[in-house]
């Protein structure tokens, strides 16, 4: 603005500009969660009917969806200087996956308990009208000056020209991590009313979300805690319903048997497993309200939450690591142990089942990722430059990990995550380059933007396509666990149930000889290497004198195996683990994919039964 008579610069007029047009809507992200959700849902239906291969496959690819959708809602909270519109709006529809939902009555909740711990609440969103700002001169902007007298000489007030010609603080006005201080702020709780506001990173994401700034963490939190609650009440009525449908003979007495035994560690497993889905979300808006001091309610909460979930993922791993450390010592094979012990599974099988028994050692470097890159996206808010780097570096280092070790289960979940993790790296990249690091012109980072819209548009279309298909067909086909082939490590053959071993016909038969047969490889690794326990290699669960009485159980004092004293110490169970099913399924997929004697029906017998 400048004065009519003089001539003379007054104030500078910013305002946005945009066709109304937006690439974040909720017709996408909701369907997209829907879709992420019923993956996980099928996994646990499919594992009930018991066929576990097609159980671990949608598990395992189910995660992997979850983790490419909160990698990229995590890596568009980069405070990099500008994210074009159309990348910044597609990623937030991904939000949700951190727990970024707006709803008025959490926001109630969350801005009461702000205000009752002492703190002081943002009011950004009701000032969002206010989008011209009126700035006051300051003196030798002499660039400044000469903008106003070109506007001027157009003779046309209301003529707009590029933003760059009006730049104040730097050649490239808003490119760089350090604004011009009289005019501009990136703190929402500063004195704004002269100057202009800018929102950067997890400031952006809230703001789009609808959510008071203030209010984030605890929007966040709210609807963790719910989803919990949720998921144990779902799990304890199904229990009930399931006890009152055999007490009542509506129900089979052996159905869901291991579900009813193993209750205490399934549900400690279904918290583990939502731990793990929390965690990127728990430690970015952590480590982010330490940084903000909304309050000191809720930094109490935000260092116990942490504390509690860092804590026992971390235990979990310790426990993963040593379990498969000693099954490698005493039985030269890791999924002895990780898959043999039926309360481990239980408990901590969420961690490992999708990696390979080999590759058990994985789920540290996977946290460890999580837990480096959650932190530089937290604390470097107001380095865009450096964060964006180095967010690049996590992301290509644990790439080249995934493809050099090829850690999941089998050649397809491989193809998977690593294609996840090359398109993570992919996006790190185009935020690096939003972040004008390398001084590129702007046209660059907004064709940039168009390429990683339509890159992640298609990429998480074919990952929703694939789950549906994938989805459908477990539910459709009468064995569809034929559609994968048996996994490398043998685990199946480690399950310490067979299902109904009271069954008729050869095939319990076969069942029966196949885990004599497993039985007797045990027992010859005991004689050939006994089992020492130091101090440090005890079995600090409370039943591994159980566990010695049911090897004691099985073979009798001239160290022969009968199969009548087998069955008697094994019970009919339906469905052997929450984390790989059935397993009398698995053991049937085994045999007939083991090709044996092509000459014998039953191409296991007869090889042991001669001795």
């Amino acid at each position: 603005m400048y004065e009519t008579a003089t001539k003379n610069p007054l104030a500078c007029v910013e305002a946005v500009v945009n066709n109304g047009k937006t690439v974040q809507t909720k017709y996408a992200a909701w369907p997209i969660a829907a879709i992420a959700g019923l993956g996980l849902i099928t996994s646990g239906v499919v594992s009930v009917i018991g066929h576990s291969n097609t159980a671990a496959h949608i598990a395992s690819n189910s995660m992997s969806l979850f983790v490419y959708f909160q990698s990229l809602a995590i890596t568009s909270m980069l405070a990099v200087a500008k994210v074009p519109p159309i990348a910044s709006a597609w990623s937030q529809n991904f939000q949700w996956s951190l727990g970024v939902i707006r709803a008025e009555f959490i926001q109630k909740i969350a801005n009461w308990y702000l205000q009752a711990t002492g703190g002081t609440p943002t009011d950004i969103l009701d000032n969002s009208h206010l989008s011209i700002s009126v700035q006051k001169i300051k003196r030798g902007t002499n660039l400044l000056a000469e903008a106003a007298n070109s506007l001027a000489n157009v003779g046309r007030p209301n003529f707009l020209q590029k933003r760059a010609s009006i730049s104040v603080d730097s050649d490239n006005f808003g490119l760089s991590d350090q604004l011009n201080s009289t005019l501009y702020t990136t703190d929402e709780r500063s004195e704004i009313g002269s100057k202009v506001l800018i929102l950067r990173g997890i400031q952006r994401v809230a703001y789009l979300a609808g959510i008071e700034i203030s209010d984030l963490y605890m929007t966040t939190i709210i609807f963790l805690l719910f989803f919990v609650f949720v998921v144990v009440v779902c799990m304890t009525f199904f229990k009930a319903a399931v006890e009152i449908c055999i007490r009542s003979k509506i129900m089979n007495e052996g159905k869901f048997n291991e579900y009813r035994q193993q209750w205490a560690n399934i549900i400690k497993g279904a918290l583990y497993r939502l731990l793990l889905v929390a965690l990127p979300q728990v430690a970015v808006l952590s480590f982010w309200e330490f940084t903000q001091h909304d309050s000191a309610g809720v930094v109490v909460v935000a260092v116990f939450l942490l504390l509690v979930t860092v804590g026992l993922l971390s235990y979990a791993i310790v426990r993963v690591v040593s379990f498969g450390r000693r099954s490698v010592k005493q039985h030269k094979n890791p999924a002895l142990l990780l898959f043999g012990d039926l309360k481990f599974l239980n408990k901590f099988g969420f961690v490992y089942v999708q990696f390979r028994a080999d590759c058990y050692y994985f789920v540290a470097c996977s946290f460890a990722y999580t837990i480096i890159k959650t932190l530089f996206v937290a604390v470097l808010q107001g380095h865009g430059r450096v964060q964006a780097v180095l967010v690049f570096v996590v992301e290509l280092f644990y790439c080249v990990a995934v493809c050099w070790k090829r850690p999941f289960m089998d050649k397809r979940t491989n193809v998977f995550n690593i294609t996840i993790a090359v398109i993570n790296t992919i996006n790190a990249l185009f935020f690096m380059f939003f972040s004008y690091v390398f001084n590129q012109p702007q046209v660059v980072a907004s064709v940039m933007a168009v390429v990683y819209f339509f890159v992640n548009a298609v990429f998480a279309l074919f990952l929703l396509i694939f789950t549906i298909v994938t989805c459908v067909l477990a539910l459709v086909y009468k064995n569809p666990d034929t559609r994968y082939q048996p996994m490398k490590d043998d685990r199946v053959s480690f399950l310490p149930r067979i299902g109904h071993i009271n069954g008729k016909g050869t095939e319990a038969q076969d069942n029966m000889e196949l885990v004599a047969l497993g039985a007797s490889a045990m027992k010859g690794l005991e004689h050939a290497q006994p089992m020492q326990y130091g101090e440090d290699e005890s079995f600090d669960d409370e039943d591994s004198s159980n566990k010695k009485n049911a090897y004691s159980s099985v073979y009798n004092d001239s160290g022969s195996l009968s199969k009548n004293s087998l069955a008697e110490t094994l019970e009919p169970q339906h469905v052997a683990s929450t984390i790989v099913g059935n397993s009398t399924n698995a053991y049937q997929n085994f045999q007939s994919s083991y090709t044996g004697r092509h000459d014998d029906s039953h191409p296991y017998k007869g090889y042991y039964d001669q001795n």
